[in-house]
């Protein structure tokens, strides 16, 4: 396909300034490279496209996007150069992705001073694809707000035509620009990409979440999807998961790369938090297969696979040493081929098995079997050997890895509060009385949120929940990695079982974890009195101040508590002992002592 050539005119005058004599340079040999990110689809946390996004020359002033592109326009270029990202963008993207087939859609950005340029010809960008061989629907054209729109007719029409011949339109950084939302009203995309400063800490800021609430009321009204920019820690991820943003985009997940490999950098934690234990091994689904030795011929194994017609592949195991494997399906394909069996027949099967096959000992916990079957997606047999102390013992499928995996989720969800996402009731007295039947000294801390009720009031249930799942990120920040157990009992109120470690670190970096992000909860105003003042049932204006964490710490040493209910008792008479100091603070029960003892 023929390169994009400035006219002489704009040729002529590159040559006044340094930058413009490189972004001639650049034009001349098409010295520009695409870099992909992906967007990632929430609901299946799968890659749904790639943005397609332009590079300059390395180790040049116009590597950077924003520099090459606002040189180009300073320069009266910018058209030639969205040309020119479209045609280099679409034929790297083909190139990237012939390697796997797959079906991401491909996000091509346009400015609108290209779209509204009386020198912009139609029906180039099609004409591109076709060359290249791009289906015209896995492409969207996302409109970058460079300028605002003031012939606003010529922009739609433009927008139209786009549309007319199959492709899908996305507006991006909402709110950055001039006229988001008027593009918004006008164009009616298919996709609205949400600026980064939105989703900055939107964790933390109450008016960044209301800001998200609203803009998604918005969209679904007008059946436009949500792209989230800028996602870069896990709590922004799982806030945009909550208010159920429909795709994001961000370093968190994966930075831009020549790449368009479908696996992400970040891995969620659903498949591996209150799933399996670590005594639900992959033992669950090793089943036995039978095996050959790596000295036989590719002759003999293809007989023995001719009499067991249901076997897909064959284990080579010597001595229980696995060296590898035979798929039936490879070894066809190579035999189908010409000379295929006269060239390999007599050939020892080593010469042509699969040497690296998935190996997992049998004592690997499930969720480490899913997790690296996930991160290793172009592994496509559906079937790994199982192996224990080295040596070979059976196979297990992927198939039922992903069945088992399932029925534990349900059956962990059966007992998990739905919010937080911890073990409920249920396991938290059987994890309690697990430690008493033990006979084993251990810590129960008894997690409260004062001043939550009228908050969540105030603000609104949404904001409420909102501070329940930061409850639970800070509890199990202030644990660590310990021998811990963390539980949600419902509401505002959880429990914390440690085995009878330094609890005092403990509790103070749980009052000090909420105590930083609490100011996040509300409005500046509302931080400047200390509280919030809304009416009790009476109708009196009453003041409360900014939330707290109460904490009742009960010490449980062997042979004092039988059961869990009368234990449960004292724990909430520690409770109330820290709630009655005002909060923000903990109080110990030793049961050993008849009294309470203040921390």
């Amino acid at each position: 396909m023929e390169k994009v050539v400035l006219p002489a005119e704009k040729s002529t005058g590159l040559q006044n300034t340094h930058l413009g004599r490189e972004l001639q340079q650049v034009f001349e040999q098409q010295a520009i490279s695409t870099h992909f990110q992906p967007i990632v689809g929430l609901k299946t946390r799968s890659i749904y496209a790639f943005e397609a996004l332009t590079r300059g020359p390395e180790d040049s002033a116009l590597y950077s996007p924003a520099n090459l592109f606002n040189v180009a326009s300073e320069h009266n270029c910018l058209l030639e150069m969205d040309l020119m990202a479209r045609r280099v963008s679409i034929k790297n993207y083909m190139q990237a992705v012939s390697t796997h087939q797959n079906q991401a859609k491909l996000f091509l950005n346009i400015s609108v001073s290209s779209l509204m340029n009386t020198e912009h010809r139609t029906g180039l960008t099609l004409d591109c694809l076709q060359y290249y061989g791009l289906n015209i629907r896995q492409v969207v054209i996302e409109i970058t707000e460079l300028q605002p729109v003031e012939d606003s007719g010529l922009f739609l029409n433009a927008i139209k035509h786009y549309r007319k011949m199959g492709f899908k339109v996305a507006i991006d950084d909402l709110g950055s620009g001039y006229n988001g939302l008027k593009l918004w009203s006008e164009v009616k995309p298919d996709f609205v990409k949400i600026d980064k400063h939105f989703i900055a800490n939107i964790d933390k800021q109450a008016d960044k979440y209301r800001f998200m609430e609203t803009i998604l009321t918005l969209a679904k009204s007008l059946g436009t999807k949500i792209i989230a920019e800028g996602v870069e820690t896990e709590a922004e991820l799982q806030i945009l998961e909550k208010l159920g943003v429909d795709f994001v985009q961000g370093f968190l997940l994966k930075k831009p790369s020549p790449s368009t490999a479908l696996t992400l950098d970040y891995q969620w934690r659903e498949s591996i938090k209150d799933i399996a234990s670590p005594k639900e091994t992959v033992k669950l689904l090793c089943r036995e297969a039978f095996t050959m030795p790596p000295d036989t011929t590719v002759d003999a194994i293809t007989e023995e696979l001719l009499h067991r017609p249901g076997v897909e592949f064959v284990p080579i195991v010597e001595q229980g040493v696995v060296h590898g494997v035979v798929w039936r399906r490879e070894l066809i394909e190579l035999l189908a081929s010409k000379f295929g069996r006269d060239l390999h027949g007599r050939k020892n099967i080593s010469k042509v098995m699969d040497k690296a096959p998935l190996v997992f000992d049998w004592n690997t916990p499930l969720v480490e079997v899913s997790r690296e079957i996930t991160e290793n997606g172009s592994y496509d047999k559906g079937t790994f050997i199982i192996t224990e102390k080295g040596l070979y013992k059976g196979y297990g499928s992927f198939m039922e890895l992903l069945r088992v995996i399932t029925d534990l989720k349900i059956r962990s969800a059966q007992y998990a509060n739905p919010l937080s996402g911890l073990p409920g009731n249920v396991p938290i007295q059987n994890t309690i009385q697990e430690y008493l039947d033990k006979q084993l000294p251990f810590v129960v801390i008894y997690v409260d949120v004062d001043n939550f009720k009228p908050y969540n009031d105030y603000y609104s249930f949404e904001q409420g929940d909102q501070v329940i799942s930061e409850v639970a990120k800070v509890l199990q920040d202030a644990v660590g990695q310990q021998s811990s157990f963390i539980g949600h009992v419902g509401g505002d109120d959880f429990v914390v079982v440690i085995p009878m470690l330094a609890y005092q670190e403990i509790c103070q970096r749980i009052l000090t974890g909420f105590q930083g992000a609490t100011a996040s909860f509300y409005t500046r105003e509302d931080r400047e009195h200390g509280g919030i003042y809304t009416e009790d049932r009476s109708g009196k204006e009453v003041f409360f101040p900014m939330m707290t964490l109460s904490l009742g710490v009960l010490l449980v040493h062997p042979g004092v508590f039988d059961h869990t209910q009368k234990l449960s008792s004292y724990a909430t008479r520690a409770k109330k002992g820290a709630k009655s100091e005002g909060g923000n603070t903990y109080y110990v029960v030793d049961s050993r002592q008849v009294g309470l003892l203040r921390a």
